[in-house]
């Protein structure tokens, strides 16, 4: 296990796997990849024991669905967790019977990366794409959507980087404004949020397409 160890190190310090890695939006290639690959200095260790964020950094696509019942403040949830991949979505019509409501999660990073079904279909589009079939579907009128942007740190990394630039793959945001009511710190990077914005503002076009208020 330890030359396995000292393997992946030097192949990660490689020119070359650098190089692939900095195209990895072409191919598929796990969010996490850089942050476990980074520490695999730490994750050797005999006595490693996984942060918190270690935690949050794992991730299992989801196939199938997984239901969780919780409790906070005595109040019970009761959740559906279904997979996003196309071939999964005809699942979801069994979890919306009864339901009070749907949570949209959506990576804000993706906007430059493809489908794993489909490496013509840009990431971020299709999830806009399927979010107003969603608001338009007539069997889901009466249920709540809370939209989760999530990824916002991968999503910050990439505007600063400048590698892989959001107006490449939506050019309207060269001309995109931020709106007049738009928060944010003196700190924070003019570009990353017109980014958030931008990409915020693209999912909201969706109740005016559908007349729908909010």
């Amino acid at each position: 296990m330890i030359i396995f160890y000292d393997h992946v190190i030097k192949c990660w310090h490689d020119r070359g796997v650098q190089a692939c890695y900095e195209r990895s939006n072409e191919y598929q290639l796990i969010d996490c990849a850089k942050y476990f690959l980074d520490k695999v200095a730490d994750v050797r260790q005999n006595n490693y024991d996984p942060s918190e964020q270690d935690i949050l950094r794992c991730r299992v696509m989801t196939t199938g669905i997984f239901e969780t019942k919780f409790e906070v403040d005595k109040v019970r949830f009761h959740m559906f967790d279904v997979g996003g991949q196309r071939d999964e979505r005809r699942k979801w019509i069994q979890c919306f019977n009864d339901v009070t409501a749907i949570i949209f999660v959506c990576a804000s990073s993706s906007y430059n990366l493809v489908l794993w079904e489909d490496a013509t279909q840009n990431r971020l589009k299709e999830s806009l794409a399927l979010f107003k079939n969603i608001w338009n579907n007539r069997w889901l009128k009466t249920i709540s959507v809370i939209l989760f942007l999530n990824k916002q740190d991968l999503l910050a990394e990439k505007i600063r980087a400048g590698r892989h630039k959001l107006e490449t793959y939506f050019p309207e945001f060269a001309a995109y404004q931020l709106p007049p009511d738009a928060a944010y710190e003196a700190t924070d990077d003019p570009q990353v949020v017109k980014a958030k914005y931008f990409i915020r503002g693209e999912f909201l076009v969706s109740f005016v397409i559908f007349k729908i208020f909010v």
